[in-house]
């Protein structure tokens, strides 16, 4: 059970590393950071200019400070009670976007991601800078397939890499903003 997790977190920093091309000057916002994952394996590939989690469950965000603290990187992240579908940050301010999704099951419901994943792309696309990189992970494909249609002109898919994790196949979908 440990070699599928190192397994999968191996997938996801490859993916982190391959599509977003980290730079020690990169702004890095991580929508429904949840506890702190991918904030974490970001960091370990390298310094950021700037990086921000934001989740909407303030239990989760005590979750992200416990394991940033943990993983020794207390100090190189802001994290905020946000919604990721409503941010106060000013547009183009972030060149990285990540978030682990809610899948439906075990957080929030295919009905509210329904709704949540084509906002969160609207709003994703107005933080993010021509040439933005985002990377989303989902286990709701199709559902995220769907949402991305509905931006044609603000994000070009670049790719999608399927994970097993448990007994669900999770996708890590890549696009880039377009300028």
């Amino acid at each position: 059970h440990r070699d599928l997790h190192l397994s999968i977190r191996r997938q996801r920093q490859m993916c982190i590393r391959d599509s977003t091309q980290p730079y020690a000057d990169d702004r890095v916002l991580n929508l429904c950071c949840g506890s702190g994952t991918l904030l974490i394996e970001r960091l370990l590939l390298g310094p950021a200019q700037r990086v921000i989690g934001c989740d909407i469950n303030p239990v989760m965000l005590e979750y992200a400070r416990d394991n940033i603290q943990a993983a020794g990187l207390a100090g190189r992240v802001r994290l905020e009670c946000w919604d990721a579908t409503a941010l106060p940050l000013d547009n183009a301010s972030f060149d990285v976007i990540i978030a682990d999704l809610p899948f439906g099951q075990l957080v929030g419901s295919h009905a509210e991601n329904e709704r949540l994943y084509p906002q969160l792309l609207g709003e994703a696309a107005r933080v993010a800078m021509p040439g933005t990189r985002l990377v989303l992970l989902t286990h709701e494909l199709r559902l995220l397939e769907s949402a991305a249609e509905q931006f044609p002109n603000l994000w070009q898919p670049r790719g999608v890499v399927r994970v097993r994790s448990g007994g669900m196949t999770p996708g890590i979908f890549m696009f880039e903003r377009v300028v």
